[in-house]
């Protein structure tokens, strides 16, 4: 016997299906308004692109509008349009099938007749025909009333969002759609979407540059000064809710700074101009429109770790989508506002959360470097500029060398340190650029403060050399040193790990003849130490100090340490040798006390003083400061006898 295969259809329960897209398809209810408004802006464009073959379909000076009507007595919100309005079997279609969108349709019939964006194909967003159902998060009940251009009856839709609509003709409409909400009762922390002053908050957070102006009776804004009033066709004075001013989709010639920084001010709510503004756009497979600032101001919440990881919102075709948009820059460019609004960016259903796709990965790789050329070009051109935007946001770019290998090339210029060259801060390629001659690295120490660093013994024998030094004095610098191992083929080594390369094979034969003649006292000084140090040696890098503490080569350093064990964490062993300094008289003494008398008190007490010289020298605490305390005043007594 042959098996019967047999081809079937999907059942669905469409009450069930319809209420699970109305309450998990969207996170918050107030995102109806956007949906309704962008199909409104939808059905004026097609209006437009219509009215071009059809003339009749528009008058030539008609004007085309958004209106917002709001009824509180009754709890009823409207949002009219003049567009394109629907017929019969556009509602059955378009409203009565889920996820059937009219938009999509319109498009697929405008490229079937070899219409494309470069031949005026209109940007219109609605493309998955779900948004219009996100009105049943707030209404109980949703009629739409509506007559298409050229048809001379139209029709009212109505539906409780309970899987049945109905449908009537109605006659007397106007060309155009009316959708009205009858909405739910509120709750005790709901937001009140009666309240016309939350209905224009909406409006200008979510569809501030929509292209037609969003209108509302200017009875509702008696005390408000900010908006525009007219007065509509109609005769009604409204109040123009939205700005209709995408700055960023105007060429940049025809913009002036003033126009950047009210812009700036109106999207940051900051009260200071922007240091810098960027203004690009991108054509090709992946067409997008780029504003961006950087800011001249640190906000005080750029390091508070419950805030977004970005401020640069996402805009299709002027509508926006998405605030906080953190897929279009890393982290560690938080601090860059604006927005970018893509013409062709493919999102989710919902709009909420973007497809994990090639296109938004290429956005934000752009996006980052144009953000690191404006920085390199603030570095080379306006130095002072470029050092007041690193004292507020430098530590934020080193996040980007520490967590994001492919970027750490171009970021290492970037980077600002504080020197011994001068009061002032520097960054890597002005230091190469001091180097001597016969230098061999680029010398960094790290600490907790800038001029205890700047005194530290660490520095002696470099800076009596001539040499400069890099103070890293940020918590994150460590990070740094462990990640930037070189620059323009310049080694970075750390002062305080291992031994200095600056010392001449003359005098590190000498160190070794030194340590090999006096190795007694080495091993004693590391006994009297109790396993303090991991070893006791003579050095070279001290000229005025008698001792001082060196990590060994791999050795995380301090502030490492220090982080590791204010978060809990295991802090691997950090024994480091103390190097002593044969030059200074204490040193010379106590090789004199040594060699008299190796097993007398006076030389435990004077191993006891260098090692808490050495750890009070670096601002390190002292393991029992009282012991100390009673031999500094010993030593004191002796010599005032």
């Amino acid at each position: 016997m042959t098996p019967q295969t047999e081809t079937l259809r999907f059942q669905a329960e469409v009450k069930e299906l319809l209420g699970l897209m109305i309450h998990s398809l969207y996170s918050h209810r107030e995102i109806f308004l956007r949906e309704l408004v962008s199909n409104a802006s939808d059905a004026l464009d097609k209006l437009r692109f219509e009215a071009l073959t059809k003339p009749e379909l528009q008058a030539g000076d008609e004007r085309l509008a958004i209106r917002l009507e709001v009824d509180a007595s009754t709890r009823t919100v409207s949002i009219r349009d003049n567009g394109i309005g629907m017929g019969h079997d556009d509602l059955v279609h378009n409203l009565g099938t889920i996820a059937s969108s009219g938009t999509r349709k319109f498009l697929e019939s405008l490229r079937a007749r070899g219409a494309t964006q470069t031949s005026g194909l209109p940007n219109l967003i609605g493309q998955f025909g779900v948004g219009f159902y996100s009105s049943f998060m707030v209404a109980a009940e949703v009629v739409v009333e509506t007559r298409r251009a050229g048809e001379p009856h139209g029709w009212r839709w109505t539906s409780k969002g309970d899987g049945e609509f109905t449908l009537e003709q109605v006659d007397g409409l106007e060309r155009g759609t009316k959708v009205s909400l009858l909405l739910k009762p509120q709750g005790d922390e709901d937001q009140d979407f009666a309240e016309p002053a939350e209905l224009a908050a909406l409006v200008r957070r979510y569809s501030d540059f929509v292209a037609y102006p969003i209108e509302m009776a200017a009875a509702h804004f008696k005390e408000r000064g900010d908006l525009v009033k007219s007065t509509a066709p109609d005769g009604l004075e409204v109040a123009r809710l939205n700005s209709m001013q995408p700055l960023w989709a105007r060429p940049k010639e025809e913009i002036n700074e003033r126009e950047y920084a009210d812009f700036y001010r109106h999207v940051t709510h900051e009260y200071s101009d922007p240091l810098e503004t960027l203004h690009f756009k991108t054509e090709g497979s992946n067409e997008y429109t780029a504003l961006l600032f950087l800011p001249s101001e640190r906000p005080f919440d750029l390091f508070d770790p419950s805030t977004k990881k970005s401020h640069v919102s996402l805009c299709v075709r002027r509508v926006f989508v998405m605030g906080e948009c953190e897929e279009l820059v890393p982290s560690w460019l938080r601090f860059v506002r604006g927005v970018v609004d893509s013409s062709d960016l493919p999102l989710n259903v919902s709009r909420e959360i973007l497809q994990k796709n090639r296109a938004m990965g290429q956005i934000k790789k752009h996006v980052t470097k144009k953000v690191l050329a404006a920085l390199a070009s603030l570095a080379e051109n306006r130095r002072a500029d470029f050092l007041r935007f690193s004292t507020g946001f430098g530590a934020v770019l080193k996040e980007g060398v520490v967590g994001e290998a492919e970027e750490r090339e171009a970021l290492a210029p970037l980077l600002v340190f504080a020197t011994t060259h001068a009061d002032g801060p520097t960054t890597l390629p002005e230091y190469v650029s001091r180097m001597k001659p016969d230098q061999k690295a680029i010398y960094v120490l790290s600490g907790e403060d800038r001029e205890q660093l700047a005194r530290s013994p660490q520095l002696e024998a470099a800076l009596a050399k001539g040499l400069e030094v890099l103070l890293f004095v940020e918590p994150i610098d460590e990070w740094v040193l462990d990640r930037v191992k070189e620059f323009q083929g310049k080694p970075l080594v750390s002062l305080d790990r291992g031994e200095p390369d600056f010392v001449d094979d003359a005098k590190k034969r000498e160190l070794q003849d030194l340590e090999r003649e006096h190795r007694g006292l080495c091993e004693a000084l590391e006994q009297k130490l109790g396993g303090s140090v991991s070893r006791v040696r003579f050095g070279a890098r001290l000229t005025e100090s008698p001792a001082v503490l060196v990590d060994e080569p791999h050795a995380i350093g301090r502030q490492m340490a220090r982080f590791l064990k204010e978060t809990g964490r295991e802090v691997p062993e950090r024994k480091r040798a103390l190097e002593l300094n044969p030059e200074h008289p204490v040193v010379r003494k106590l090789i004199e006390l040594h060699r008299d008398d190796p097993s007398s008190p006076r030389v435990t007490e004077f191993t006891e003083l260098l090692h808490g010289q050495a750890l009070l020298a670096e601002g390190s605490p002292l393991s029992d400061p009282s012991r100390f305390s009673k031999l500094v005043g010993k030593l004191m007594l002796g010599a005032a006898h």
